[in-house]
């Protein structure tokens, strides 16, 4: 076999592996047809007829390059739409990186395409063909199919086209924007009456939960005791209610407002706070949750502008700053203190977002955190204590309070994510809390969270015109269970339709973290020039961990590479030199700071894991490598 047919079977496979490699990363699979068949052979026609062409091949590189960045989100939700477009709209710098690293594994198949548009051009720009302009107009007829589609007799070809999707996400947002502005303050539908009237409850307080996952606390079973105040706390506890949708937008935008599933509608001027300001009710709003901006949090935004008086940890976007939810309890004292008017309160948590360890402050739970899903759980125990902090603030006053959660997460050891497919994302709390009850009521009733909107107007004693007073905390056990309540993700289904399920991680309280040994050197180690190390932190692996983590990166001093052998950390304490295994890691950074192209190595960045004992604050810590000869080389600090 020659040079040049070799080649060739590379390109040919690597055109194979970019078409598969899109149809996955830009969510055709999600929704898998025949007729995308067709999409796969319209991305290789565009290959084929790049080859030879410069200028065809750098458009495809620096395009399909670009599809890349969408691959991440293509294959945890699919194709681009306006449900999925609405929270990326939004992202400001800490938001991006908190989703990149809930992510990060994903990223890594947009690197590998990327790679490998950069070796397709390499491989094909150097082909003879002569510069033909039928060349290019069929391929400028391909290329335009495979990003905007093409209708033909009334039937599309590529009707999920990445760039028509995105159009037409834009022009959907734009629409409901320009209806939520024009009716969010219109309650003049809404006819209200008292459903007791010598109720004399002072404060009603909706705690609304985020990413919470109901088989995550104590109280409905979880073995470990992540809600001890819930646990004795006297209240009435639903299992059963299924969230709306699996993210904070679509769950919140159909339970806070008025919504009808069979014709999608969503009536703004039906809300939470327009029926309590009907009844009189001096109505409040205090947010964890960003402001918004001109996409997506500005519905949730726009609905606290409604009440008499909104409050806003964060005055940016989502993740504008990493404020905790304790900050709201002051702005609740100072509320509830005012006078004694009939109020319904509003707190809107940031609870258990990823990336969960953040979410911690300086909470620390009764339990040693090891990886992701012990942080997730700690952030439930956090929860608890935070409601604890609300009731304790409420004493002597009478009041109710009632707390949903928008919708769960996907928990695994290493990595707390969305997934919209997984039935346990739609598990989540539902209970009632008051200054009167005696007794802690447990009710098995399988509820949709599109009849929230029912329960809350009974929880603040009204019967409306738009909602269905059967519903209500008191008399939730005489409800016929949903059989198959409806969800939403992109359409609206029943959740019989989901089939993957996950139960709840329960051994978190043990140490899952694989160590290496802290082996002490003698005399087969030298310090050397060739290469150099940077430590940039040296901490708790997790939050309040007992395991700590050496974080930093290396590189030769010859040719700035990544270093080669069996990498890792080096201590010197008294003289004595120990030596700890690490992990090679990515770094970017690193690599574009070297002005490395992407193709090249960005394995720079190294960590090691050990216990807390051998962190003492004489130690000195340097990175380095352990050779084919056995001998370890220990790199200077620049």
């Amino acid at each position: 076999m020659n040079l040049q047919k070799l080649k060739n079977i590379i390109l040919y496979t690597m055109y194979i592996i970019s078409v598969v490699i899109l149809l996955f990363g830009l969510g055709y699979v999600k929704e898998w047809t025949n007729k995308d068949i067709i999409v796969g052979l319209i991305f290789f026609c565009c290959y084929l007829l790049s080859a030879g062409h410069r200028i065809l091949l750098i458009t495809l590189l620096l395009s399909f390059s670009a599809l890349a960045f969408y691959f991440p989100t293509g294959i945890i939700y699919g194709k681009p739409t306006a449900n999925i477009l609405t929270p990326l709209l939004q992202t400001n710098r800490l938001e991006i990186i908190g989703y990149l690293l809930a992510v990060k594994y994903q990223i890594l198949l947009s690197i590998i395409f990327i790679c490998i548009q950069f070796f397709i051009y390499l491989l094909a720009k150097n082909k003879s063909y002569k510069n033909n302009i039928s060349i290019y107009m069929i391929f400028i007829f391909f290329y335009l199919i495979s990003l905007f589609g093409i209708s033909v007799n009334h039937k599309r070809i590529n009707d999920g086209a990445f760039l028509r999707n995105i159009i037409i996400s834009y022009k959907s947002i734009e629409k409901r924007n320009t209806d939520l502005k024009t009716n969010i303050g219109n309650n003049k539908n809404i006819k209200v009456s008292k459903i007791d009237a010598d109720d004399d409850t002072e404060l009603h307080v909706v705690i609304i939960g985020e990413s919470v996952r109901r088989d995550y606390m104590s109280v409905y079973g979880y073995p470990i005791q992540t809600t001890p105040f819930l646990n004795i706390a006297k209240g009435i506890f639903i299992d059963g209610l299924v969230s709306v949708a699996p993210n904070t937008e679509q769950s919140l935008n159909r339970t806070l407002f008025k919504t009808v599933p069979s014709n999608n509608k969503i009536d703004w001027g039906l809300n939470v706070v327009s029926i309590a300001n009907k009844a009189g009710y001096e109505t409040y709003w205090i947010s964890n949750q960003g402001r918004g901006g001109e996409y997506g949090e500005d519905v949730l935004f726009s609905l606290s502008g409604l009440a008499k008086q909104n409050y806003f940890l964060k005055q940016g976007n989502f993740l504008s700053n990493n404020s905790d939810d304790n900050e709201m309890l002051p702005i609740f004292s100072k509320i509830i203190s005012n006078n004694k008017n009939s109020k319904v309160i509003f707190i809107h948590m940031m609870g258990s977002h990823e990336p969960v360890c953040s979410r911690l402050g300086t909470f620390k739970p009764s339990f040693q955190l090891y990886d992701e899903a012990s942080c997730y759980a700690a952030t439930i125990a956090k929860l608890d204590l935070f409601i604890k902090n609300v009731t304790d603030i409420m004493k002597g006053k009478k009041y109710k309070l009632m707390y949903f959660s928008d919708h769960g997460l996907s928990v695994e050891k290493k990595r707390v994510f969305h997934d919209v497919d997984l039935y346990e994302e739609y598990q989540v709390p539902l209970f009632y809390l008051d200054s009167e009850t005696k007794k802690q009521i447990h009710i098995k009733k399988v509820i949709s969270g599109f009849n929230l909107l029912d329960i809350y107007s009974s929880f603040i004693n009204i019967k409306t015109n738009i909602t269905n007073e059967n519903f209500s905390f008191q008399t939730a056990s005489q409800l016929h269970d949903d059989p198959d309540p409806i969800i939403y993700w992109q359409k609206y289904k029943h959740i019989s339709e989901l089939n993957k399920k996950q139960p709840p991680i329960t051994d978190i309280g043990t140490n899952s973290i694989t160590l290496k040994n802290v082996v002490e050197l003698k005399n087969n180690y030298t310090f050397s020039d060739k290469c150099f190390s940077v430590i940039d932190s040296v901490d708790h692996a997790y939050p309040f961990s007992p395991i700590y983590k050496i974080s930093g990166w290396a590189a030769s001093s010859k040719d700035n590479k990544p270093l080669n052998g069996i990498i890792g950390s080096f201590i010197i304490d008294n003289n004595k030199v120990f030596f700890i295994e690490g992990e090679n890691k990515e770094r970017d950074d690193v690599r574009d700071h070297f002005k490395f192209l992407e193709n090249q190595s960005n394995s720079y960045g190294i960590e090691s894991l050990l216990e807390k004992k051998h962190i003492i604050n004489k130690d000195v810590f340097y990175f380095g490598y352990k050779n084919e000869l056995n001998n370890y080389i220990i790199c200077k600090k620049p």
